[in-house]
């Protein structure tokens, strides 16, 4: 059984119980598939359940009841960081997300995809990386295998391709640098939003 933490101790014992009881029945993985029920969890019950089946997940990470995590095992993300809306984790291979970032909706992240060269189609496996402080605003798709720098800033509608560097906005399809965002020390945290 997971471990337990202070944050655990702030969830309503009925959410608690279900919890529980869906990790020893083996049924917490397709209850995560159903979003009336992920929202039934509120934002503490969602991290906790994500956390229960694998995922490495900051306390005061803020997830909304659209989120979805194919496999939560291979998902990290770094405190202060909010999953808006609709957000599709395609977690297949490794998805690191940082710290304070933004995700609004409709953001789907792919860590697979079929190699088109491969005699068999066989699976093209590739880790995502999102830097701290990155800003996802509305209808992006991430390919498998990119790395977005710290303070990066995806414009909407976007299809990111290939790696941005920090403090870059990218936009369009596939996304282009367009320009250098200000580098500055950075202090907002969208959790406590």
């Amino acid at each position: 059984m997971a471990a337990k933490t202070e944050y655990q101790d702030r969830l309503p014992v009925l959410i608690r119980l279900v919890l529980v009881l869906c990790t020893r029945s083996g049924t917490l993985g397709r209850l995560m598939e159903v979003a009336v029920l992920r929202r039934l969890l509120g934002y503490a019950g969602r991290r906790a359940a994500f956390v229960r089946l694998g995922a490495q997940i900051a306390p005061d990470v803020a997830i909304s009841y659209g989120v979805y995590m194919r496999s939560p095992h291979n998902v990290s993300i770094g405190a202060g960081t909010r999953l808006n809306g609709r957000v599709r984790i395609e977690s297949w291979g490794r998805v690191t997300i940082g710290r304070c970032c933004m995700f609004n909706d409709d953001i789907l992240v792919l860590t697979a995809q079929h190699d088109i060269d491969s005699v068999d189609f066989g699976p093209d496996i590739r880790p995502v990386a999102i830097g701290d402080y990155v800003w996802l605003p509305h209808r992006i798709v991430l390919l498998p295998g990119v790395q977005l720098g710290e303070g990066a800033v995806i414009g909407t509608g976007s299809v990111v391709t290939r790696n941005v560097p920090p403090y870059a906005i990218a936009a369009g399809n596939p996304a282009r640098v367009i320009r250098e965002r200000a580098r500055l020390t950075f202090r907002y945290v969208p959790a406590e939003w």
